[in-house]
């Protein structure tokens, strides 16, 4: 990740690699939507913190809300700020996008509706309009909720100043809840109330008010301290208030109310501590090489994990020569998954990616501004390692 000067920030990095790391570890356990964990030798606990691994696409959202903010309050008075945005977004997203999108169209015979719907990014639409999505692709939703956020934000944060977009993000926050438990409790499906755009722009908007607190003169380690507080605190009241009211059921309208709520006030106190303790030794696991390439590879192996999982079971299903125990079927299906994934997404990182990737520089704005002003805490408040 880079700031507004060009520097790289390795810990965002890694913080991608504990999201995708999350999704990978719940589809490692849970192949099967909504099944339940196969491995009786974990302890409970464990399978419960694995199992919650689906909130690693909430972690994807703050981070996309907050980085995407950032870039865009950066380069808001530079030259050709709508353009250079957009092809630099295409180039990152789009050729593999469209890539592994043409190669499901060819595997998955039958769901030509939901990939003629993906490919103008409405895959979360599908339920709404009674489209089947098949098991591995349907990771496509979130990809348009991200997708509809780089519609709308750029125009938001170009025309309004940052304290109205603040103002904005502060009522996303607390809207989108209220939306949920609306619907919710007139009888929606909670798992379409997951996917839709207008019921998750919480956790985008999140990252886009702490992108706005790391630019302001409130970004200081004593003011850190005291918002980190701040969202723990919350986290800590919404929980034990709503515990009576059925919060940590998995269907009340309550719990998908404030479930993701809930995430975003956990990761929120997270990523308000990493950026304060950048470069020290606090954050240094997240500078870790493997998390480093973990993050680096985050995207692929968010598109195609899942399909390689699929690939495995229908493998595995067809052949004849061996038949596995439960747990054993999850243990060998889960490190296929990982080894296969990792080695698709390293291929497709250097002889795919890259070659788009390096087109970016050439929508980049050449006035740099006139002091760095993002991700710097004062001399006086920085810590040493």
């Amino acid at each position: 990740m880079k700031s507004k000067w060009g520097s790289r920030i390795p810990e965002l990095d890694g913080i991608r690699a504990i999201a995708i790391w999350m999704v990978l570890l719940v589809h490692f356990l849970v192949f099967q939507s909504h099944g339940h964990p196969s491995l009786p030798f974990l302890p409970h606990p464990v399978l419960v913190i694995l199992g919650h691994g689906w909130l690693g696409v909430d972690l994807f959202f703050l981070l996309s809300g907050f980085l995407i903010t950032g870039i865009l309050l950066d380069t808001k008075e530079r030259p050709f700020y709508f353009k250079n945005f957009y092809i630099r977004r295409f180039l990152r997203i789009m050729p593999l996008y469209f890539a592994v999108v043409m190669v499901w169209s060819l595997a998955y015979r039958g769901y030509g509706r939901y990939f003629l719907l993906s490919s103008v990014f409405g895959a979360n639409l599908a339920p709404l309009l009674h489209i089947r999505a098949p098991h591995g692709p349907d990771v496509l939703w979130s990809l348009a909720v991200e997708e509809h956020f780089y519609l709308l934000w750029p125009a938001i944060v170009y025309f309004l100043d940052r304290r109205k977009v603040l103002i904005l993000c502060a009522s996303l926050f607390v809207g989108c809840p209220i939306l949920r438990g609306i619907f919710a409790a007139h009888g929606m499906n909670p798992q379409v109330i997951y996917v839709l755009s207008w019921f998750r722009l919480d956790g985008l908007a999140a990252g886009a008010a702490l992108a706005i607190w790391v630019r302001s003169a409130f970004f200081t380690r004593r003011g850190a301290h005291i918002l980190a507080g701040i969202l723990l605190g919350s986290l800590c009241v919404i929980s034990v208030a709503g515990a009576p009211f059925a919060l940590f059921a998995n269907a009340s309208p309550l719990a998908v109310a404030l479930r993701y709520t809930q995430a975003y006030l956990f990761f929120g106190t997270f990523f308000i501590l990493t950026l304060t303790y950048l470069d020290t030794k606090w954050t240094a696991a997240l500078r870790s090489p493997f998390l480093q390439l973990s993050g680096a590879l985050s995207y692929c192996l968010y598109l195609v994990h899942f399909s390689v999982a699929d690939l495995f079971q229908f493998l595995y299903t067809h052949q004849q020569a061996f038949q596995l125990s439960e747990t054993a079927v999850v243990l060998v299906r889960g490190t296929f998954m990982i080894i296969v994934t990792f080695a698709i997404a390293m291929l497709s990182r250097k002889y795919f990616e890259e070659p788009f990737l390096a087109l970016k520089d050439r929508f980049t704005s050449q006035r740099l501004p006139e002091k760095p002003t993002v991700l710097a805490l004062p001399e006086q408040e920085r810590i040493s390692a």
